[in-house]
């Protein structure tokens, strides 16, 4: 079984079957984001004091896929989380972008988890197809410990929160599944040992409001 962190599979699930993520999908790439600074933040390589981030330790050589959000936090801290993922999300280049979802795509290359292909404008853009089989074991893994008995790990709460953000949910669950796991993940984040995880959608929630009073 493949060991894949909490960025790795939000990335897997929300790639469309023919490997395309668009950087003007804002929800995709703010949760994206959102999904990096969380998985370093749960590895102890950035610490948060409530309202900014700053660097707690080196990052690993098998994190390098997070580099892009990192040297961020690196050049501007202590750094609002907020601002971090603006970097990705509301910005005039979408170098950023880019370069995290090919670090990530790269990695999961790596693993067997995606196929790579030329595509886009003039076949100048790497495509990352998705394995199913690969993504059809992070859904059941959520389906197992959200929607069945038993413990709940920190990486699968966090995935859930961020697919039902992006509305990537509904790709893979039925409604009524759906519904379960929203008020499943509604629970949760009333628990004060999840008090991250609420702060993170909250930032999550402020970003989208912003962006639609942005182009209104």
């Amino acid at each position: 079984m493949k060991n894949l962190s909490t960025t790795q599979q939000y990335f897997l699930c929300i790639l469309k079957k023919n490997g395309k993520i668009s950087s003007l999908e804002m929800e995709k790439t703010t949760c994206l984001a959102a999904s990096a600074v969380l998985e370093l933040l749960m590895e102890d390589i950035l610490t948060f004091d409530g309202k900014k981030l700053s660097i707690q330790a080196p990052l690993p050589e098998e994190k390098s896929y997070l580099r892009q959000v990192y040297d961020i936090v690196v050049k501007k801290q202590p750094v609002k989380f907020e601002n971090v993922i603006e970097y990705f999300s509301f910005n005039f280049t979408d170098k950023y972008i880019n370069g995290l979802v090919e670090d990530i795509g790269e990695s999961l290359a790596e693993l067997g988890c995606v196929r790579k292909e030329k595509g886009g404008f003039m076949n100048g853009k790497t495509l990352y197809i998705p394995n199913e089989a690969d993504v059809d074991h992070i859904v059941q893994n959520i389906r197992a410990e959200l929607l069945e008995d038993g413990e709940i790990s920190e990486d699968i709460v966090v995935l859930t929160a961020l697919l039902n953000k992006s509305q990537d949910l509904q790709r893979y669950f039925s409604s009524y599944e759906k519904q379960a796991l929203k008020k499943r993940l509604a629970e949760i984040k009333e628990n004060p040992q999840n008090e991250l995880i609420h702060k993170a959608t909250e930032y999550i929630d402020t970003l989208f409001l912003m962006f639609i009073v942005a182009i209104s």
